[in-house]
């Protein structure tokens, strides 16, 4: 999905404000010159497009927008795309959460010997780097930061580049990370000769041996991180969705046949359809030659 610069900075703009907005009492108002305020109103008044309206004591339905007849349509559904990146409960036990996977129309997300680039097209990528820059934090697992070394950050996009949250119970080469705050979370207490200036060691003791997902946003949650990206791997995808914590999911649905090869989700057997995993409210948007599906848990 293509973004007019002007619709981006509106974004960004929106997500800045609601950082300052007290939702018992305010609303957030969207002008005929596509600006941002606060207001205390709940009507939408002729000299707006388009009025945010906040229910501070629901999770679900924890916002709502009405639009005048003039709103542009594109500008619309980039609103119900990505506000839910960042405009969320900020009251919540844990922080919201998401994944976004690229994949094959058969489910794939590498060839069997681990070829991946590019899977998404273009248009997936920016859309990636767009999360990337309206979420609080960006979460990958240890094995898949000394595997990819990724820079962790927003490089196709204008925006700030989110926290950076590595899960890991041994010492990883920190030279490819890119500048900006860091958690390292470990049950472990990891020996490092020098961090990276902003990074800092996170111990969660757990009798297994292993953090569960949601001792681990309660951690973030402590250090005033609301929304998260959870960006691989397999395993950590997994503990999420099998232990209820992730908030959404999304597919992008690339037009390729692998037949073989890696899998986006690796979840037990289940033997009846009742014991699959029913996605909620599933919507779709076109990305370029691809389609996205985007659904809660």
């Amino acid at each position: 999905m293509k973004v007019k610069s002007t619709y981006w900075e509106l974004l960004l703009e929106i997500k800045e404000l609601y950082k300052t907005v007290d939702c018992n009492l305010e609303s957030i108002v969207i002008t005929q010159k596509l600006k941002a305020v606060k207001s205390n109103t709940t009507v939408l008044s002729l000299d707006s497009i388009a009025l945010i309206r906040f229910n501070p004591h629901s999770v679900s339905d924890f916002y709502e927008i009405t639009f005048a007849d003039v709103f542009p349509k594109k500008l619309k559904k980039i609103f119900l795309l990505y506000l839910g990146y960042f405009i969320i409960n900020r009251t919540t036990e844990i922080p919201f959460t998401c994944v976004h996977i690229a994949q094959t129309i058969d489910g794939k997300i590498a060839t069997p010997t681990g070829k991946s680039k590019w899977i998404g097209n273009q248009e997936n990528l920016i859309h990636a780097h767009r999360i990337r820059a309206l979420v609080d934090a960006i979460l990958i697992g240890g094995n898949t930061f000394r595997i990819d070394k990724p820079q962790l950050d927003v490089r196709l996009v204008k925006g700030n580049n989110p926290i950076k949250v590595i899960v890991a119970n041994s010492t990883l080469e920190l030279e490819s990370l890119s500048a900006g705050k860091t958690f390292l979370l470990t049950t472990t207490n990891l020996n490092y000769e020098k961090l990276p200036k902003e990074t800092e060691i996170i111990v969660v003791k757990n009798e297994n041996g292993w953090i569960d997902s949601k001792q681990l946003l309660h951690e973030l949650k402590k250090n005033k991180i609301h929304s998260v990206l959870i960006e691989g791997g397999a395993q950590t995808i997994r503990k999420f969705i099998e232990e209820k914590t992730l908030s959404r999911i999304e597919f992008h649905i690339a037009p390729l046949l692998f037949g073989s090869g890696l899998n986006g989700i690796e979840l037990d057997e289940i033997n009846d359809l009742e014991s699959a995993i029913h996605l909620k409210n599933p919507k779709y948007f076109k990305i370029g030659n691809a389609m996205m599906t985007v659904s809660t848990l």
